[in-house]
């Protein structure tokens, strides 16, 4: 699932690093993204919506399989530049999503489903315009504006991890696991490890032995990017932030310019692990197949963390995208009181002190 784990750097190295469907999103020569959330950005009079400040920015993080292009790992990432906080909430890959004539209506199929449409226009660059595209299809669905979008593969992914020199964490169990078809070999001993970029790779694609496989596997890349954002911060400094940005965008597709980047990354040496907030998208299984979000906790998250508007968010998903029409068991995890609903935030500073549990089976 962590097939494309960059989610995990670029959310660290983005976030900590630093740092109706839309399809006519577009790039224009000078790589910057044309906004067309248009919806979002407007009052139903068409006016302009305030923004309560302009230090603050969000990000889709994207991590892709080789074969099918499916984002196993999707992150939004909030920054707050001026306050030195950072808020990161994962979509796990199974969550329902109408993707309308889209045959795979799952979270991590949005990007092949934009990048396609990208490839039937003949864009000139279909992965970074289908990332951007994926990246306005949930902006409008939990309406929020979402500033950068960034997409990588594996092969991608153990370059930046060696960039910074690795990444020393502590494997909470012994991990071994062998799928021939997949080129996938883990073998990772339990204990204090420095990771390369193909053993961070085997660590964040464990799932197997967790008890609640793809969830489970969830909370260990909170212990990863908690380890990386340490990693990262240590061997960081103004001297070399502009080689770690070039090895990012060797490995990368992002709507971001390497001046953003290095921006960002500049301000993020000093952001402390206390400030970063990490959680996954509150919602339950339905059946064997789907995640299904529940509508009020996602509205509330987004409204705390992520709407830069100072017009609150009524509600997320006002097309019900989020939840297939009929069924009751869905709409039933999709319409229960976040009252009635549990789910924890993580800060990084307390994964970092070891408080975050992974069940075994």
């Amino acid at each position: 699932m962590m097939k494309r784990l960059f989610a995990l750097l670029m959310a660290a190295v983005m976030l900590v690093s630093a740092c109706a469907c839309v399809r006519k999103s577009t790039l224009d020569e000078n790589n910057e993204s044309k906004d067309t959330t248009l919806g979002i950005e407007t009052n139903a009079d068409g006016t302009k919506k305030e923004v309560k400040s302009e230090t603050v920015f969000n990000f889709l993080v994207m991590g892709h399989d080789r074969e099918a292009s499916l984002t196993d790992v999707m992150m939004l990432v909030n920054y707050d530049t001026e306050a030195g906080k950072v808020t990161v909430t994962q979509l796990p890959r199974d969550t329902y999503i109408n993707l309308e004539d889209y045959s795979y209506h799952k979270m991590n199929g949005l990007y092949n489903y934009c990048m396609g449409i990208s490839r039937d226009e003949d864009h000139e660059d279909p992965e970074l315009d289908g990332c951007r595209r994926a990246a306005d299809y949930l902006a409008k669905i939990m309406g929020i504006k979402i500033h950068y979008c960034a997409v990588m593969d594996l092969d991608g992914f153990g370059a930046i991890v060696d960039a910074i020199g690795g990444v020393y964490m502590y494997v909470p169990y012994s991990m071994k696991y062998s799928d021939p078809d997949q080129g996938l070999y883990i073998n990772l001993p339990e204990g204090y490890n420095t990771l390369d970029g193909d053993e961070a790779e085997q660590f964040v694609r464990y799932r197997s032995g967790y008890l609640n496989a793809d969830l489970g596997r969830g909370d260990a890349q909170k212990m990863f990017m908690t380890a990386f954002i340490e990693n990262f911060k240590e061997n960081i400094s103004i001297t070399n932030v502009a080689d770690i940005a070039s090895a990012v965008f060797k490995n990368v597709k992002t709507d971001m310019k390497v001046k953003d980047v290095v921006k960002f990354m500049t301000k993020a040496i000093n952001i402390e692990l206390s400030n970063v907030t990490m959680q996954t998208m509150p919602g339950e299984a339905c059946g064997v197949s789907y995640y299904v979000l529940n509508r009020e906790c996602v509205t509330n998250i987004m409204n705390e963390s992520y709407n830069i508007f100072k017009e609150e968010i009524e509600t997320i998903d006002p097309e019900m995208l989020l939840c297939k029409e009929g069924d009751e068991k869905m709409k039933a995890i999709y319409e229960k009181s976040a009252d009635e609903f549990s789910y924890k935030s993580h800060n990084a500073q307390d994964v970092s002190d070891e408080d975050i549990y992974v069940p075994l089976r």
